[in-house]
């Protein structure tokens, strides 16, 4: 389990997953360097969005502001030039139409606690910026990327509640009671391609593979 936890350390810029994260991304960095050249500069609202991602894919460009939106802010953070933290949800977005140019989320969606969550987290999406490029884990990847067990996102959320009461399980902390152990389990709901495409039907679906399973999905409306 440490040799594949450093395989998807988010924090070691060379691991295994920010590789395919860098690759990901080059995709979409035409699009988005083509938003400012024709504004000149750009606000990028990052839902749940760090600094770090930005540093590991190799974002460079002094044109663009990103905003960091998350549900608390970490004391002493210290303030990196070209982006502002902001406090709130995903499912209540604190602007305005037209208040940003761009929305972009990695690997958030699946995290916001209900089928019906994430609904409100694309109409919110849709409702400040008809711009936006949103990433979400495949749930037809075999390795969890939560958990980091295989296959763990089929087993039935009773069973997911079961062990959780008896391991820590990376990002499922271990919780004493069955209704804690069942909410966590809850907390992380993951997509199949054409159920993601459902909540944007407006936006094209890219599919990343690997040894040819979908691993992510990636939809984009720049238009």
């Amino acid at each position: 389990m440490g040799l594949l936890k450093l395989w998807v350390n988010h924090q070691k810029e060379d691991s295994f997953v920010n590789q395919l994260r860098k690759k990901r991304f080059a995709l979409l960095k035409d699009q988005i360097e083509q938003l400012i050249a024709q504004k000149g500069h750009i606000k990028i609202l990052d839902i749940g969005g760090e600094t770090d991602y930005w540093k590991y894919i190799g974002w460079k460009n002094e044109h663009c502001t990103i905003y960091l939106l998350n549900l608390s802010t970490a004391p002493g953070q210290a303030d990196v030039p070209g982006f502002v933290r902001v406090t709130g949800s995903a499912l209540e977005l604190p602007f305005e139409p037209g208040d940003v140019d761009l929305i972009f989320s990695n690997s958030v969606i699946e995290h916001v606690g209900s089928y019906a969550n994430q609904s409100i987290f694309a109409k919110e999406v849709r409702r400040v910026c008809h711009k936006y490029i949103i990433q979400t884990p495949s749930w037809w990847f075999p390795l969890e990327p939560h958990s980091l067990i295989p296959f763990f996102q089929y087993l039935p959320h009773a069973i997911r509640a079961f062990l959780i009461m008896r391991f820590n399980i990376n990002y499922f902390p271990k919780k004493s009671t069955y209704q804690e152990a069942l909410a966590v389990s809850h907390s992380t709901l993951m997509f199949t391609r054409s159920r993601f495409q459902q909540l944007f039907p407006e936006a094209t679906l890219h599919t990343e593979t690997l040894f040819g399973i979908p691993k992510s999905y990636t939809v984009v409306k720049m238009d």
